[in-house]
C-alpha cells in the first residue's frame, strides 16, 4: 500500500483524529500491509479498514465481550467501497443510542475478515490531535 492519499482522504482520516478513534497497523510503518481503525462505544465499535488506495470498509460490530472486532460474525452495519466513500459513511453512522442508528443485526460480509497471515506484532497507538496524518 503507497503513501499517495487524496487531500480529501487525508482530511477525513484527520477527522478520526478528531474523534479519538484508535488506529491500527499491521506490518512495518513504510510498508503496511494493512491499516485499521477503531471507535469502542459502550456495547459496540466502529471500524473502518483501509485495505488499498482502492478498497475500503466499514462496520458497526456488536462487543457484548469485547472479541470479534476485526473478524465479525455479525454487524449492525458494513459498507464496502472505496476509501474515501467508506470512511465517509462510517464517519456519518450515528451514534449508537440515537434514534437513526442501525439495529438489526446481519451477517458480516466476507470482506469485514482481516486477511489471513498478517504480520506481527499488531501496533496500537490512540490517534492524537497532535500528530500529522
Amino acid at each position: 500500500m503507497t503513501a499517495t492519499l487524496s487531500l480529501e482522504l487525508k482530511d477525513l482520516l484527520s477527522e478520526l483524529r478528531r474523534r479519538n478513534w484508535t488506529l491500527i497497523r499491521w506490518g512495518p510503518e513504510d510498508s503496511p500491509q494493512l491499516w485499521a481503525a477503531m471507535f469502542k462505544w459502550l456495547d459496540c465499535a466502529d471500524v473502518f479498514i483501509l485495505r488499498s488506495e482502492a478498497k475500503a470498509n466499514a462496520y458497526r460490530v456488536p462487543t457484548p465481550d469485547g472479541d470479534g472486532i476485526f473478524n465479525p460474525g455479525r454487524v449492525f452495519y458494513q459498507y464496502h467501497a472505496s476509501p474515501l466513500w467508506t470512511l465517509r459513511a462510517i464517519l456519518a453512522l450515528p451514534e449508537p443510542r440515537h434514534p437513526e442508528a442501525p439495529t438489526g443485526i446481519e451477517g458480516a460480509a466476507p470482506e469485514c475478515l482481516l486477511p489471513e497471515r498478517l504480520s506481527k506484532p499488531v501496533v496500537l497507538r490512540p490517534l492524537s490531535p497532535y500528530r500529522g496524518a
